[in-house]
């Protein structure tokens, strides 16, 4: 992950990592009981909803200067990455579908997201038209299971947030919307 979120870590990256303490997580994973999240080599990007604009609407973030300024629309995002080709194709592609699959939530919005882009959730858009290391045959938008921010009221800037309980609302109107 880049952008606000910054870097996921691969196992090989931990340098404090001893073999003791692979052999436990490989020996928890060989028993199933090991919780994770797949690494997925996209394009990071933060996403929430702004239900104090006029009209509501969906915005995103790069980086934490975006978060405090409230985030950007889709004409904004559109704007900052015009010009790159499959990467503009591929995060104005996400943001729509993130877009559609927020605006069905009506009576959850505001618990999700808060009454102004308080809560940010973090993502990846995967796309063919823009492949990193990987290269993938489907466009998806993933939301990450960790590294959510919510907006701290007094200084603006994203701090840690668990958002868990919201996040399989959102999560399961997005694959909706993706299908």
């Amino acid at each position: 992950m880049g952008g606000v979120a910054g870097h996921m870590d691969h196992l090989y990256d931990d340098r404090d990592l001893t073999f003791t303490g692979m052999k436990e997580i490989l020996s928890v994973a060989s028993e199933g009981n090991l919780s994770y999240e797949e690494k997925v080599d996209g394009q990071n990007i933060f996403l929430s909803y702004d239900l104090s604009a006029n009209p509501p609407r969906a915005v995103a973030a790069r980086n934490m200067g975006n978060i405090k300024k409230g985030g950007m629309d889709a004409s904004a995002l559109a704007n900052k990455f015009a010009g790159r080709g499959g990467l503009t194709e591929a995060f104005t592609g996400g943001f729509k579908t993130f877009e559609k699959a927020v605006e069905v939530l009506s009576s959850s919005q505001k618990k999700i997201f808060g009454e102004s882009a308080n809560i940010w959730y973090n993502s990846e858009v995967m796309s063919p038209s823009s492949p990193n290391v990987i290269q993938y045959d489907t466009k998806n938008l993933k939301i990450h299971d960790s590294g959510h921010k919510m907006k701290d009221p007094e200084t603006g800037r994203p701090v840690p947030a668990d958002v868990s309980e919201n996040l399989k609302v959102l999560d399961d109107n997005l694959k909706n919307m993706q299908n």
